[in-house]
């Protein structure tokens, strides 16, 4: 089958450690796209902070899945399909957030926040760094992404806030290795949205190819007619998926392109 939508998570298979597109990435997508297939990013990342490094393949993009999949866009920043999080629930993540003084960040209708630990300086980037997220608007926001996990003491009241409020949280990693916990509405996740981007492109599921590293990617490699584990995703994702490429240090979507849809 010759698929017609690439659907590519971003932290861990278009990039690596380094956080940078690869040449033989950058090369092997804009050949994808030339031959006609419709290119998406998919990531937990707001939609802000996505951009930087997706602008070398600014040409190749069709849309951006962002947010954990709450926020999807036409690749020109038009909104496709957008949910929130309900506005008490935003802010009552925020309080946590602010209480055990996580590093966070948020995407939202106003743009991208960044809240980091008290001790630590402002950094520069597409996400406004902020003090306190109690004290930013949250009233439109489509992920809340604290910096944590179950080895942190404070863990269990994240999860309790999650499971209570019926939202869903999706552990995920940046591309430097260090965990998140994107917190969503109920209806977001990366499998929903890629059903909504074929739906407004009118490509089958079936005819689909997406590619990911973790489990928070496991909904959209289900749902693709191909799905593709990167060489270091965890057991349960490579045992999902139809191909395992290499990792994104060995630029294993470059070679995963070729094998799939030729040499280019």
């Amino acid at each position: 089958m010759r698929y017609r939508l690439a659907a590519f998570d971003i932290d861990g298979t278009l990039v690596g450690p380094s956080g940078t597109l690869s040449p033989a990435v950058i090369e092997a997508v804009e050949w994808l796209a030339a031959q006609g297939v419709r290119i998406a990013a998919a990531t937990a990342r707001p939609y802000e902070v996505a951009l930087p490094t997706l602008a070398p393949l600014a040409g190749a993009m069709t849309a951006v899945i962002s947010a954990a999949g709450a926020d999807i866009r036409h690749a020109d920043g038009t909104p496709l399909s957008q949910v929130a999080l309900p506005p008490e629930a935003a802010r009552a993540l925020a309080r946590l957030c602010d209480e055990h003084d996580w590093r966070v960040v948020a995407g939202t209708a106003a743009g991208a926040f960044r809240r980091l630990p008290a001790l630590e300086a402002p950094v520069t980037g597409p996400a406004a760094t902020v003090a306190s997220l109690t004290k930013t608007a949250l009233d439109r926001a489509y992920v809340v992404a604290p910096f944590t996990g179950p080895d942190d003491p404070a863990f269990p009241a994240l999860e309790t806030l999650v499971r209570d409020a019926g939202l869903r949280g999706e552990r995920a990693l940046t591309s430097a290795g260090r965990e998140i916990v994107a917190v969503t509405h109920a209806d977001a996740g990366k499998g929903p949205a890629l059903r909504r981007l074929c739906d407004a492109l009118g490509i089958p599921p079936s005819e689909t190819a997406a590619f990911g590293d973790t489990e928070v990617d496991l909904p959209m490699i289900e749902l693709a007619g191909l799905g593709v584990a990167m060489g270091d995703a965890p057991e349960p994702v490579q045992a999902a998926a139809n191909m395992v490429a290499g990792t994104a240090l060995e630029d294993g979507v470059a070679t995963a392109i070729r094998h799939i849809w030729g040499e280019g």
